[in-house]
C-alpha cells in the first residue's frame, strides 16, 4: 500500500516538477549560449525587436542597435524578437543581472491597439524591478473608449511601479500623453531611424506610390487610383510598393529587405506616401517626397522633425498633390544631415547609461 502510494505520489506530483527543472536547466543553457551571456560582462538588451515584416519597426532595431554598439562597444549587445520573448523571458530573468542595462525597442505601438508589443513591454518591467530600463521613442496612442482607458491606467500603474524607467516620446501629443500618467522621466526624441545615415546616389527615374494597405490607412482604393493617375502624367511610370514585406519564421532576410527598400526609394524621382517610414526613408534617401496624414498623429508629428527639408511637405489632402510636384519636381539637391540627430541621441544615452 505504502509502495504504491509513493508510487502515485512519484508520477503525480515529483516526476512532473522534475520535468520542468530539466527543461528550465536545459533553457537556460541555450539561451545563455545563443545570446553569449557571461559572468562578469555587461549585457545591452533590446527587447521587443519585431517578427515581422515591417521595415519600419526592422529600421528602427537596426538604428538602436548602432548607437548603442557605438556608445558601448565592449558590451554584449543583442535583442530578443517578439517570438522569442515568451519561450526565454524566464531563462533571461535568471540570467541577467541588475548591473545590465535594458531597452524597450521604439515606434508606434504603445497602447491598445498593439497589445502583443505592449505585454512584452509590461513583462520586462515586472521582471527586472532593479535594472534601469529605457523605452526608445515610442507614440503612445489609447483609443477613447472604455477599452483604452483600462488599458492606459493598467499600463500607469505597472510603469509607474519601476524606480528606474525612462521613457521617450517621438511626438509632442505623445510626450504631453506620457508627462500626464507617467511619474518617471520622460524625454522627446525624434523617431530613432532619423539618426541614419544614406550616402549612396542613383540616376533617378519614375515614382513611387507607397501607401498603408491596413488599418492605418485612410485613402479608399477610388483616391489611390487618382493618385496613380496623377503621378503617370508627371512622371510616366509608377511603382506601387509598401515598408510592410512578407516574411516567414527566418527573420534573416530583414537587413538585406531593408536596403533593398531604402534603394528602391533612392531610385525614385518622387515618392508620395501616407507611410511615417516611408516619409523618413525618403529624408534619408534625399528624395522628394509629399506625404499624405494618416488617422492618428503619427506622420504629422514626425513631420515636425522634417518640416526644414524643403524636399518634403505634409499634404493636407490628396488634391494638392499637384501643385506638391511643381514645386517639388525641379529639387535636385536634396542633401540628409542625421549628424544632429545622433548628437541628440548621444547625449540622452549617456546620461542614462551613466545616471
Amino acid at each position: 500500500m505504502i509502495k504504491r502510494a509513493t508510487a502515485i505520489f512519484w508520477n503525480r506530483v515529483c516526476y512532473p516538477l522534475y520535468c520542468v527543472t530539466i527543461k528550465a536547466v536545459r533553457d537556460k543553457h541555450r539561451v545563455r549560449e545563443k545570446y553569449s551571456i557571461q559572468r562578469g560582462r555587461l549585457n545591452v538588451v533590446i527587447f521587443g525587436s519585431p517578427n515581422h515584416g515591417n521595415l519600419g519597426d526592422y529600421a528602427i532595431l537596426e538604428a538602436e542597435k548602432k548607437l548603442l554598439a557605438k556608445l558601448l562597444p565592449k558590451a554584449n549587445l543583442f535583442d530578443v524578437n517578439m517570438t522569442d520573448f515568451a519561450h526565454e523571458i524566464k531563462a533571461l530573468r535568471s540570467l541577467l543581472t541588475k548591473k545590465d542595462l535594458l531597452f524597450l525597442t521604439g515606434g508606434g505601438n504603445l497602447g491598445n491597439q498593439y497589445p502583443d508589443d505592449e505585454e512584452i513591454r509590461r513583462r520586462v518591467i515586472q521582471c527586472f524591478p532593479y535594472n534601469k530600463i529605457l523605452l526608445f521613442p515610442q507614440t503612445m496612442y489609447f483609443t477613447k473608449d472604455e477599452a483604452g482607458k483600462k488599458e492606459r491606467e493598467k499600463t500607469a500603474v505597472i510603469y509607474n511601479n519601476h524606480k528606474k524607467l525612462w521613457l521617450a516620446a517621438r511626438d509632442e501629443y505623445s510626450y504631453e500623453e506620457m508627462r500626464k500618467i507617467f511619474r518617471g522621466k520622460v524625454t522627446l526624441l525624434p523617431d530613432v531611424v532619423l539618426t541614419l545615415s544614406y550616402l549612396r546616389r542613383y540616376e533617378r527615374k519614375g515614382a513611387l506610390l507607397l501607401l498603408r494597405s491596413d488599418v492605418e490607412s485612410v485613402l479608399e482604393a477610388a483616391q489611390k487610383e487618382e493618385l496613380t493617375t496623377i503621378l503617370k502624367s508627371r512622371y510616366g511610370t509608377v511603382e506601387e510598393t509598401d515598408t510592410e514585406i512578407p516574411v516567414g519564421r527566418d527573420l534573416s532576410g530583414l537587413k538585406d529587405a531593408l536596403q533593398e527598400k531604402m534603394e528602391q526609394i533612392a531610385k525614385a524621382e518622387f515618392v508620395i506616401t501616407d507611410r511615417l517610414h516611408g516619409m523618413v526613408f525618403a529624408a534619408i534617401t534625399g528624395t522628394p517626397c509629399a506625404v499624405l496624414p494618416n488617422y492618428n498623429h503619427k506622420v504629422q508629428e514626425t513631420y515636425k522633425w522634417l518640416c526644414e527639408l524643403d524636399y518634403i511637405e505634409l499634404l493636407k489632402n490628396p488634391q494638392e498633390l499637384r501643385e506638391s510636384m511643381d514645386r517639388l519636381g525641379r529639387k535636385t539637391d536634396c542633401i540628409y544631415h542625421a549628424e544632429k540627430f545622433r548628437q541628440q541621441y548621444n547625449a540622452f544615452l549617456r546620461e542614462f547609461i551613466n545616471g
